[in-house]
Order: structure tokens, then sequence, then C-alpha cells
């Protein structure tokens, strides 16, 4: 067994499996035609086992010009708060499924609605397209929503979307969400520890195991000093923030990023609570058979019913 194999006797078998597999696993297709397709495929199966397990209604429909999937409890969510859910995939793919796997555990356990928001990607869409797409959907519900009974989530990239639209929304003197709930990513470089010891965690991993945020092309041509782009440097921005959970693990690349914007917030005054797994990896919870997984969910849910009420 490898050291990177090792794990807390606190990490679950099924957990200790799926990372084992996961080395053995195919890298990420080089190029954006292959990985679109690739990220689909891997995704659709995992959406797959969270329809299994999870009992939800889904429509797709379109909100202000951009299409949604709005998930539900089956049986409803009656007068419950609303979820906007923003997918990761480097801002470059995770739509579709991906965007309804992000949702359909989170519906289903906290007992709310949730939006999942397909915005536009990279290349072909650069900043702030994605921001302004969220915008537009969270502009159109809070016309029917309280927006303290609103949350925003996100994923990896849908993290930093995420604090991009609480930002444009300040900015814009919109009222903002409730709370918010920041995941595996963060408005940081990933750098730091977080992102060198990637190549302990997977033999395969080199130098370019942590993906650069001003290498992105969704971020080509923005200035990544602009409070709007990248807020984890401006407190006066940070200081009109709602409410936040942020989660990582100790080998996701982001779990630096992670821990500086959980800092930010609390020097900036926000109430912000950060939860870090032992021994899992970027975006951990998309697995729903892991027990790490479902006490992912609890923890989202638990935070979402008492911020939102």
């Amino acid at each position: 067994m490898s050291d990177a194999e090792q794990f807390g006797p606190w990490v679950s078998d099924p957990a200790k499996a799926r990372f084992r597999a996961f080395l053995t696993e195919s890298a990420t297709p080089p190029d954006l035609a292959a990985a679109r397709p690739f990220f689909r495929d891997y995704n659709q199966r995992l959406l797959d086992k969270a329809l299994a397990r999870y009992a939800v209604d889904i429509a797709e429909r379109e909100i202000a010009g951009v299409t949604i999937y709005d998930v539900a409890p089956s049986g409803g969510a009656g007068d419950a708060p609303v979820l906007l859910c923003l997918h990761g995939g480097g801002f470059m793919w995770g739509e579709g499924p991906g965007a309804l796997l992000e949702a359909v555990p989170i519906a289903a356990v906290a007992g709310v609605r949730v939006l999942a928001v397909d915005y536009r990607l990279a290349p072909e869409h650069v900043y702030p397209a994605a921001v302004d797409d969220v915008v537009a959907v969270y502009r159109a519900l809070i016309e029917t929503v309280d927006p303290v009974k609103v949350g925003i989530y996100g994923c990896s990239a849908g993290a930093v979307l995420t604090t991009q639209a609480v930002a444009r929304l300040l900015h814009d003197g919109l009222p903002g969400p409730g709370a918010i709930g920041i995941f595996h990513g963060a408005p940081v470089p990933f750098a730091g520890d977080a992102a060198l010891a990637q190549t302990l965690f997977d033999p395969r991993a080199g130098t370019g195991a942590a993906p650069k945020i001003e290498e992105l092309p969704y971020f080509r041509g923005a200035d990544l000093s602009d409070p709007l782009v990248l807020s984890a440097d401006h407190p006066e921005m940070l200081a009109g923030f709602p409410a936040s959970l942020l989660i990582s693990a100790t080998r996701d690349f982001a779990a630096s990023a992670v821990s500086v914007m959980h800092r930010r917030l609390l020097a900036a005054g926000v109430d912000a609570s950060f939860v870090l797994f032992d021994g899992l990896w970027h975006a951990h919870h998309m697995d729903v058979d892991l027990p790490e997984s479902v006490e992912t969910y609890a923890i989202i849910a638990d935070f979402f019913r008492k911020q939102l009420g």
C-alpha cells in the first residue's frame, strides 16, 4: 500500500475503496472537446446513483432566459426556503447531469426546492457571463420569494461563482441571500500546502495537479484584483457577505484556499463555519454512496434550515 493510500481510522471503508479506485482511473482528457463528454458521462453515472437513493421531482425550464433544473423532494417542499445550486467543472463543463448531481441530494435531505443553474460556460463565454446568468435567475426568484429565504451554494468553480454572485448583488444594491455555501473552492488562488500536497496523494500528479485560477479560460481578460472577480482580498466587500458554510477536505487541492477564505470572512465579521474532512478529496460528496457524503448533506441541510428558517 502506498503512502497515498494510508488513511486515519475514521475514514470509511467505502471512501478508502473509492480513493484507491480514483488512483487507477484515467486522468481528465487534455482537450475540451473530449473533456465535456467525459465529465457528462461521469456525472451521469453518479447522478443515476443519486436518483436511485433520493426521491425527487425534476422540472427543466427557463428563468430569465437561463436554463434551470427545478429539483424538489417528492411530495413538494411547501413554503420552504429555496436554494440556488451552482455546479462545478472549472467553468468549462458540469452542465446537465453535473448540475443535477449537485442539487438532488440536498433537495431531498433538506426538504427544499433547489434550482440548479445551467450557466454559460467558458471558453465560449468568459467572465462575467456566468455571474450574469446567476444574478438574472436570482433577480427573478426574489420577485416571489423573500431574499432572506434564499440560499446560494456551489462546489469548486461553483463555490467561486457563489462568491462572485454575492459580490455583484452587493455592488448592485440588491438584497443578498440569507446564507451561502462555499464548498471545495474559494476566490483565492489554489496554492499553499494543499496544492503542493497533491503529488503525495496522487502519484500520477505533476506540477499541474492543482488548477490555477488565473489560467482558467473563464477569467480571460478579467481583472483578478477586482473585488467583483475575487473578493477574498477585499474586507469591505466580505463584510457584506451573509452567513457562510465552507467545506473542504485534506486531499482537496483547494483546501488551503477554502481555509484562507474562512479566516478572511471571520476577520470581516461574517458568521462563517468551516468543516474539513480528513482523508477525503476534491468534491468528495458527489458520490452518494460514501458515508461521508451523507454526513456532508446533513451538515449542509442543517446549516440552510437554521439560517433560512
